[in-house]
């Protein structure tokens, strides 16, 4: 995945001066903070407040067609939450978002936007929906899961930039990265390297959505990173989820319509292992003999024709 994992940072301290909640203008019924301001957050920059960022947005509609974005809410709560992000090596050197519902989200959007410019990734891999919820000086428990869907949709970003290559850091022997599933064997696993001195790097692959199925027990779904998110956070771990539920579901897809090895190696992982021109030869016969056969995913056998006209094939 071009990601190259070099010499991390230590968990953030947070100091923050957290003042009452008022009622906003206008008989909203919303609440937030007057004037709140986050004193230190690491590396990351301060952040002011509440009706702050209500009153002028960070970052509001920059970004709109980022290569790297992740998106939070929608339907059930009718609040939907975009963050968007440029890296350039191991640092966010720029971010953006746009959000539809409630003030809350809007105010998420910006404090996410804030505390994510000029971050280094693995801080910004720590942020967490308290985090959000302090630079905004506090939100009402009602108001709280603008936070979470802020810290959600930012933590999608910087996983669509890793997954694709775009982070980049410097190699050292101390770091160790552990596939975290939110359940017992990956935290004792993570408990073990951080006993033993080493720099972790938590990541959680995201294989599958189905709302029908999905939920804390299952392993890869959205609701299952979420939680080894929250654990990976908890130990003072830089988190990172990488989406690749469109490559599994080409790969499931290849298994199911008996495709060769290397073509379900490729769908996957993006590399494709083929020893000789016999071995690619025949690969080229099994896409001509699924199109001849009338195999209806069309758009399995055109993502795996161009795959393999990149590898000059």
């Amino acid at each position: 995945m071009g990601i190259l994992f070099g010499t991390g940072r230590g968990p953030s301290r947070r100091t923050t001066n957290l003042l009452r909640q008022v009622q906003l203008p206008g008989d909203s019924g919303k609440l937030g903070p007057s004037s709140a301001r986050l004193t230190h957050l690491g590396g990351m920059r301060r952040s002011t407040g509440f009706a702050e960022h209500l009153a002028a947005p960070r970052g509001r509609g920059r970004l709109a067609g980022a290569a790297h974005s992740g998106a939070a809410g929608g339907a059930a709560c009718g609040d939907l939450l975009r963050v968007s992000v440029r890296i350039e090596a191991d640092r966010v050197v720029e971010a953006g978002f746009d959000a539809k519902g409630c003030h809350a989200a809007m105010a998420a959007g910006s404090a996410a936007v804030e505390l994510l410019e000029d971050a280094p990734v693995l801080e910004a891999a720590r942020i967490t929906p308290a985090t959000v919820a302090d630079a905004l000086g506090g939100l009402a428990p009602a108001r709280h899961h603008a936070a979470e869907l802020a810290a959600d949709a930012l933590h999608r970003a910087l996983g669509s930039a890793a997954a694709a290559g775009d982070v980049t850091l410097e190699p050292s022997a101390a770091r160790t990265l552990v596939a975290m599933s939110g359940g017992v064997d990956s935290a004792v696993a993570a408990q073990l390297a951080l006993d033993a001195g080493h720099d972790v790097l938590a990541v959680t692959l995201e294989l599958w959505a189905d709302p029908a199925t999905d939920g804390t027990a299952s392993c890869c779904s959205p609701q299952a990173v979420t939680g080894a998110r929250a654990l990976a956070h908890r130990m003072g771990l830089a988190h990172l989820t990488l989406d690749l539920r469109e490559q599994a579901a080409l790969q499931a897809a290849l298994v199911t319509h008996g495709a060769p090895e290397p073509l379900v190696s490729l769908a996957l992982t993006g590399t494709c292992r083929i020893s000789s021109l016999d071995e690619a030869r025949r690969l080229r016969r099994w896409l001509a003999d699924s199109r001849v056969a009338g195999d209806r995913d069309v758009p399995m056998l055109n993502t795996l024709e161009r795959a393999l006209l990149r590898f000059g094939l």
